[in-house]
């Protein structure tokens, strides 16, 4: 695995985007749209979570 692979899976295991584990062991894989679509997701609710108020 190269660099910018390796730095990608530290910083995808540091923040739990994916908590898969089959997925964050083979980086070079190709992964369903669904482990996809959960990761980002996973970035909305961070960057805006659900049941806060707008103000």
């Amino acid at each position: 695995m190269d660099e910018r692979k390796a730095d990608v899976m530290k910083r995808i295991r540091e923040y739990g985007i994916i908590k898969d584990p089959q997925w964050l062991e083979r980086p070079d894989e190709l992964v369903p749209l669904w482990v996809m679509l959960e990761a980002f997701l996973e970035l909305i609710n961070r960057l805006n979570p659900p049941n806060q108020p707008f103000d």
